[in-house]
């Protein structure tokens, strides 16, 4: 039996004003991520329509992928550099496709 891929949407709350900074992280740990972690399929920012809204789709191939992404030093390195701009902390969902 294959292992399901794992989907995840997280949102994240940008300071107004700080948007063009917030963004510039975005592009790099979004680059950082697609070139060097294993078993990436997706990772893709968004702007939603509430402004200062950012919304990031990603699609891996197991639950290793996942946890090896947010053990990066890339991830690592991200979280630190956003916390000026950030609003509150990261939320996310894991979804689950329906048989």
């Amino acid at each position: 039996m294959e292992r399901p891929m794992i989907d995840i949407v997280a949102t994240q709350r940008i300071k107004l004003g700080m948007e063009a900074e917030a963004e510039a992280l975005f592009w790099e740990v979004e680059a950082a991520t697609l070139a060097k972690d294993k078993g990436c399929l997706r990772y893709e920012w968004y702007r939603a329509e509430e402004p200062g809204t950012y919304i990031l789709l990603e699609r891996w191939s197991d639950r290793e992928a996942v946890q090896a992404h947010f053990k990066s030093e890339h991830m690592a390195q991200l979280l630190p550099k956003l916390a000026p701009y950030a609003v509150e902390k990261f939320t996310s969902v894991r979804l689950a496709r329906l048989d």
